[in-house]
């Protein structure tokens, strides 16, 4: 197996660093994660990390703008294969029926959503990354929509700023009571797409 030039191991450093801080993260919250915690389960010093990222919440940013971005693709591909306007709806719940059996990553954002706003370090680049993926939302449902000749009261932008708003809060619903089914995040949805776009 070839050697990896000095780029392409800064670059495989970066990946199980994210990787790592995603675990942890998840595990502990945003504000309790330890960055030697982080290095050490990616397995690397503490110097390594700040190597690659001058912060934790520059590491964090890399790992939320990853997971917008695969986001954005796996709806796509969802929202690829539906050919009429009535597969919407079920093609939306069976997209985040996942949501509800893993609320981790909805309770991760929001932390750190709040952090941002309450004077965080990053909190323009927080921003700007969220509002790139709530227009690249709005896009892809635009396309879809025309594509479909679905007509909705919301715009396509608010429509996904919904979508995202009730995903989130549901799960923190759930996070905050386990007697909630599991399946309530991806109905509830449903529900809303039928409703809005009806």
């Amino acid at each position: 197996m070839p050697r990896l030039s000095r780029a392409e191991q800064r670059e495989e450093t970066r990946r199980r660093l994210i990787e790592s801080a995603a675990k942890v993260f998840c595990r502990t919250g945003f504000e309790a994660a330890p960055i030697d915690v982080i290095a050490e389960e990616a397995g690397f010093s503490r110097g390594a990390f700040y190597s690659n990222f001058e912060s934790k919440d520059e590491l964090f940013l890399a790992l939320l703008s990853g997971h917008l971005d695969a986001e954005i693709e796996t709806l796509s591909r969802a929202l690829d294969r539906i050919k009429a306007a009535d597969e919407l709806a079920p093609a939306i719940e069976r997209r985040y029926r996942v949501l509800g059996e893993d609320s981790s990553w909805c309770l991760l954002t929001t932390e750190f959503q709040l952090y941002a706003m309450r004077g965080g370090k990053m909190a323009g680049q927080f921003a700007t990354i969220y509002e790139s993926y709530r227009q690249r939302l709005g896009e892809l449902i635009e396309t879809h929509f025309d594509r479909l000749g679905i007509v909705s009261t919301l715009s396509p932008y608010e429509f996904g700023v919904a979508q995202v708003a009730l995903s989130h809060g549901l799960a923190l619903q759930r996070a905050a009571n386990k007697a909630l089914a599991s399946t309530l995040p991806a109905r509830a949805l449903a529900t809303f797409v039928r409703g809005a776009t009806g």
